[in-house]
């Protein structure tokens, strides 16, 4: 007997919202299964939990099944996980259904072709790269991370001044659009079924590079701009990395690294009271809102952190090797960089790295001159010799 599954987008809940294909393959489906909440789609069908629904679809032996899912088969759906475990019994078809996106984009007025999307439901990670470097930005939400712990995430981090756009129960009884400031709706008690379409204008571009002049220096040392292009591209920084940067000073090496991570978070570590404001400064300036400060003294000050997927040491305090150590033991493939000017702090990495056991380690020098005018010609002007020194954990 041949034998035919569609997985059927419900879209948000409602058989007003369903689409004709859908309603089609539901009408002329043998069984239907659904969880609780879909079974107002289709009020025939035999409540199933999802993580059971593959298993009662082939069991049945009927020659039509139709599976509901929430919104659409291919928007953050566990339809491709469902064909999967449906392919070997028979033809499986995905029926696509309205998403939140598209419903809610329409609600508001605003087009979605050039959204940066992301989901929160029931998933660990941060918004705040998405926000810091996309114009708007459209947020699934749910458990942990529901709307209003959304909202008070950018609010801690500096953008309570941006509209957010509030979706709760779309498409269902009880639906709820509000616009208002982060900080406002952080205030807001908001149910697990909500989305969020947040707008800034001011984004950062993360494909920018920094440069020197984008900078509010002070009196504090900053790792000129060829050096730290050069450490973060070996570093191979990913854009969902965890990052520490350790000695961070005016931040110039910090937001590098948080345009490469730019849907991760950067650890900024940093002991001196006059960098610190610098950090801060720049921070803002700059639109890295995906940095975190950490006022301490390094290893100390690293206890608390995340695991690091990259660390960059731009000054170690005499700590190179414990640095080395909690960053190694947090994660023994941990990817390193550090930046030595005198050969004392060259020497003290290179056998930190040897005695922990790091692979893969490179030492490069650096050297850059600048060009000034001087009359009717360009003078090079050298600025200092920089090692690089890079190396990989071995699990």
């Amino acid at each position: 007997m041949s034998r035919k599954f569609d997985i059927v987008g419900a879209g948000l809940g409602s058989p007003a919202l369903l689409t004709a294909e859908a309603a089609q393959a539901l009408a002329h489906a043998d069984i239907v299964l659904a969880d609780r909440r879909l079974t107002a789609v289709c009020p025939h069908a035999e409540v199933c939990a999802f993580s059971e629904m593959a298993a009662r679809a082939v069991s049945s032996g009927v020659p039509a099944t139709a599976l509901l899912v929430s919104g659409d088969v291919g928007f953050f759906s566990a339809a491709g996980r469902l064909r999967e475990q449906l392919l070997p019994y028979g033809e499986v078809r995905l029926l696509c259904g309205l998403s939140s996106m598209q419903y809610f984009c329409a609600k508001c007025g605003v087009p979605y072709d050039d959204l940066c999307v992301r989901s929160l439901h029931g998933r660990t990670g941060s918004i705040l790269g998405a926000v810091s470097y996309h114009k708007r930005v459209f947020v699934l939400t749910g458990g942990k991370q529901n709307a209003q712990t959304v909202c008070r995430a950018l609010a801690e981090a500096g953008l309570g001044g941006l509209t957010v756009h509030l979706g709760e129960n779309l498409g269902m009884e009880g639906e709820r659009v509000l616009t208002d400031t982060a900080s406002a709706l952080a205030q807001q008690s908001c149910g697990s079924l909500a989305v969020l379409l947040i707008e800034h204008p001011a984004a950062a571009n993360a494909c920018e590079p920094v440069r020197d002049a984008m900078l509010t220096r002070g009196q504090v040392p900053m790792t000129k701009e060829e050096v730290r292009w050069v450490a973060v591209s070996k570093l191979a920084v990913q854009p969902r990395d965890t990052v520490w940067d350790i000695g961070a000073g005016t931040g110039a090496v910090t937001l590098e690294l948080a345009r490469k991570a730019s849907d991760g978070m950067v650890y900024a570590v940093e002991r001196n009271a006059q960098a610190l404001a610098l950090l801060e400064e720049n921070r803002v300036r700059l639109g890295g809102y995906n940095v975190w400060i950490v006022s301490g003294q390094a290893p100390a000050a690293l206890e608390d952190l995340p695991a690091p997927d990259c660390v960059f040491v731009g000054g170690s305090g005499g700590s190179m090797r414990d640095i080395l150590a909690a960053a190694r033991e947090k994660n023994p493939s941990v990817r390193v960089a550090v930046t030595a000017i005198a050969l004392e702090t060259l020497h003290a990495a290179r056998q930190a790295l040897g005695a922990l056991g790091f692979a893969e380690i490179e030492t490069v020098q650096l050297g850059a001159a600048r060009g000034r005018q001087v009359g009717d010609y360009t003078m090079m002007t050298a600025n200092n010799p920089v090692f690089l020194l890079t190396g990989r954990g071995r699990p």
